[in-house]
């Protein structure tokens, strides 16, 4: 069985998606996929890998062709839930020919798959030349960065919240489902290697280091007055050109 259908089958993914409230789960995004908005053209064919329920189509322009706007995704029980052209499939194997699209888009993938480097080749492959990768995904040192802060003390609201929700929740990660955040150095590396140049690269999604527990309004206040995403991102956010 696939792990992620196992793990998606324990959300209400329409009401609760991914556990989270709606309105928690469109701030964090936003941060991430909204400023990609402004690279795509009209007619431009979109991947978006790894697309989950589609989120991504909610920050296109308007302007966007949604017809071109295609959502791979390795759970069948995620796809359920995407309006516009889902794709059942695993980024390390794109079923599409080379040079098929002129964007990429990939956020909070890349630490669930099982080569990152393959992926990364996939991406590569089935880009236009001149086509551009939007990626984004959790970096390895967001925790250290939260211990040297003036924030450090939501690290104990996260201790007692994990505390907690090993206790009362019933939710598990099945077997196979990885999370394994990506070295920001290693990554432009990564992808310099492969021939992509890269526009830009910077850390993004400034939530309080506090599980699920920030979800709160007063929390996102909080969060977008004073907690620095250049400094303290949870995600590191690349722009890149093939």
């Amino acid at each position: 069985m696939n792990p992620y259908d196992e793990l998606y089958r324990q959300f209400d993914m329409s009401d609760r998606p991914y556990g989270l409230s709606r309105d928690y789960l469109l701030w964090r995004t936003a941060k991430l996929k909204r400023p990609w908005g402004k690279f795509i053209d009209h007619d431009g064919t979109i991947l978006d890998l790894g697309g989950g329920f589609g989120v991504l189509l909610q920050f296109l322009p308007d302007i966007v062709d949604k017809n071109n706007y295609y959502n791979l995704d390795v759970s069948l029980e995620m796809l359920k839930y995407c309006p516009q052209n889902p794709l059942l499939a695993a980024g390390e194997a794109i079923p599409f020919r080379d040079n098929s699209f002129d964007y990429v888009a990939s956020s909070d993938v890349l630490e669930h798959v099982n080569d990152k480097l393959e992926v990364l080749k996939e991406c590569y492959r089935v880009l236009k030349p001149n086509g551009m990768l939007f990626l984004s995904t959790p970096r390895t040192k967001w925790f250290e960065d939260f211990r040297k802060s003036p924030f450090v003390v939501f690290m104990f609201f996260d201790w007692l919240l994990k505390r907690f929700h090993a206790r009362a929740s019933p939710l598990v990660d099945p077997a196979g489902v990885k999370d394994e955040p990506s070295d920001e150095a290693w990554l432009r590396q990564t992808l310099e290697g492969l021939a992509f140049k890269v526009n830009t690269q910077y850390r993004a999604d400034n939530h309080v280091a506090w599980g699920n527990g920030g979800q709160s309004a007063f929390w996102r206040w909080f969060a977008d007055r004073f907690i620095d995403a250049n400094k303290y991102g949870h995600c590191t956010v690349v722009v890149c050109t093939k």
